[in-house]
């Protein structure tokens, strides 16, 4: 899957560490970076339901059986500030909204039958991260800098039918197919790497990964990204490269579980400023 973004990746070092800085040779302009982005963005999200009474299980292919936008809008806003050569804060943000609306559609999900019913789709999911950097080794070209942090997973995923339908062999006319509804503060970690090639490019890679439980949520994320920086002014860059994004979220419920996968990959392009 293929995505074009205005974006910056979601976690970072330092300002300097995120791309090689505006300004004289392989110098950092300033403590503070900022961003905003949006873009389209491939991609692939499934459910399984599993129920604890009955064992039932429902599967659901979100953009391949339910019609969920593959490609779609992303918001992002980011930033970073240096308090001093090792230290440093960093935060990102993206948000998405998705829909879909199936009328008259027919399937069956084990416990709930569509006869003919108006299934609707919905995905507002929110992700936040906020981080501190300790930067590990740097000279005049290259840097490299832990992370650790918060990332915030506000998970807001909804498959709901109404119309002519039956849950556990009861005719019934409306049914909540998959839900995930949860807001999760998960401990974060990270590492960046960053090399200026020329006062005018550079490149930088990050990798994080989040792994925890919060109340009824447990979830893993990976995230890598390798991007290139082509400085415009000594305030200002673009910012271009690859990106991969996949989550992985269990929900226990009281009845229920949910099993959720959800991510994204492609390509980004992005306005970078540092002050």
């Amino acid at each position: 899957m293929l995505a074009i973004i205005v974006v910056f990746p979601c976690l970072s070092g330092a300002a300097e560490d995120r791309i090689p800085l505006p300004g004289t040779a392989y110098q950092q302009a300033g403590n503070l970076a900022l961003g905003i982005g949006f873009g389209l963005v491939s991609f692939d999200s499934k459910f399984k339901v599993s129920n604890k009474e009955t064992g039932g299980r429902r599967f659901l292919d979100l953009e391949g059986n339910l019609d969920l936008p593959e490609i779609d809008r992303v918001d992002i806003v980011y930033g970073a500030y240096d308090f001093n050569d090792r230290h440093s804060l960093v935060f990102n943000y993206f948000s998405i909204k998705r829909t879909s609306v199936l009328p008259d559609f027919g399937a069956n999900f084990d416990d709930i039958v569509l006869l003919r019913a108006t299934v609707e789709v919905e995905d507002k999911s929110r992700f936040f991260n906020l981080g501190y950097g300790y930067n590990l080794f740097r000279d005049d070209r290259s840097s490299i800098t832990a992370v650790a942090g918060l990332d915030f997973l506000d998970l807001r995923l909804e498959t709901s039918a109404s119309g002519n339908l039956t849950v556990d062999g009861v005719t019934s006319s409306e049914a909540r197919i998959a839900e995930a509804d949860v807001l999760a503060p998960l401990p974060l970690i990270g590492v960046n790497f960053r090399f200026s090639f020329t006062p005018q490019w550079g490149i930088s890679t990050q990798i994080a990964f989040v792994d925890g439980s919060y109340e009824e949520t447990s979830a893993t994320v990976w995230q890598t990204s390798v991007n290139s920086v082509y400085q415009l002014s000594p305030h200002t860059g673009i910012l271009f490269g690859i990106t991969h994004f996949d989550t992985r979220v269990e929900i226990d419920e009281k009845d229920e579980i949910s099993n959720v996968q959800y991510g994204h990959s492609g390509l980004f392009l992005g306005l970078h400023l540092s002050l």
